[in-house]
């Protein structure tokens, strides 16, 4: 015999709320490691985790590499996409060129880049764009999300994610997919007086002959 007890409740809303409990998002921005390009340039990369229950997105947990400069390309996406949130989109944090970046200011970095995406992940227009996700969830670069754009017969950027699931939702790190020269990864442990070229643009590529068909 069903326990009537739990299954009813005095309120239509405590009902609700245990067959639909409440939408969140959160999101964990840290910084991983120094990295150094193809021209001997280094630059801090953040590890960007994120646990969901919003159907909006392909995948409940998911963790990926990125650079300072990609959330600048995202913000540009986003204010591109749509003008309205040009007035309202959170900052990023601030930008240093050829500085010296030690501690503090990665600390700055992670907490800004942190908040930059919670506000801006509540934005409904924000998470209907296919690129953000691809962003978010997928280890395709800067340059693969802007040549599948270009596609005529791209794949819907929800299968490139689920493709490449294994890669994102893993415990280990996320190693990030690119058609750019592999980069040469530092072993110095320490940020402290390291100069840095965190804001540079990443490198151009050529384009691929062939259009993406799955995750690179």
């Amino acid at each position: 015999m069903w326990n009537h007890s739990f299954l009813m409740s005095d309120s239509w809303y405590d009902e609700e709320a245990l067959i639909y409990p409440p939408i969140t998002t959160m999101v964990e921005v840290t910084h991983y490691d120094t990295e150094q390009d193809s021209w001997g340039r280094r630059y801090p990369t953040y590890l960007l985790e994120i646990q969901t229950n919003d159907i909006s997105f392909n995948l409940p947990h998911s963790k990926v590499k990125r650079r300072f400069s990609d959330f600048v390309w995202l913000r540009k996406r986003i204010v591109s996409e749509s003008p309205v949130h040009k007035r309202n989109i959170a900052q990023l944090p601030k930008r240093y060129l050829f500085s010296r970046i030690d501690r503090e200011i990665i600390l700055e970095r992670e907490k800004g880049l942190q908040l930059f995406l919670e506000e801006t992940l509540k934005s409904e227009t924000v998470l209907s764009d296919p690129c953000v996700h691809l962003f978010l969830q997928s280890t395709l670069s800067l340059s693969d999300i802007e040549e599948w754009l270009k596609s005529s017969k791209r794949q819907p950027s929800s299968r490139i994610i689920l493709q490449g699931k294994d890669l994102v939702m893993s415990e280990g790190i996320p190693v990030r997919t690119s058609l750019r020269p592999s980069s040469r990864t530092s072993n110095n442990s320490s940020l402290c007086a390291s100069t840095i070229s965190d804001d540079l643009p990443s490198l151009p590529v050529s384009p691929v002959s062939a259009p993406i068909n799955g995750v690179l």
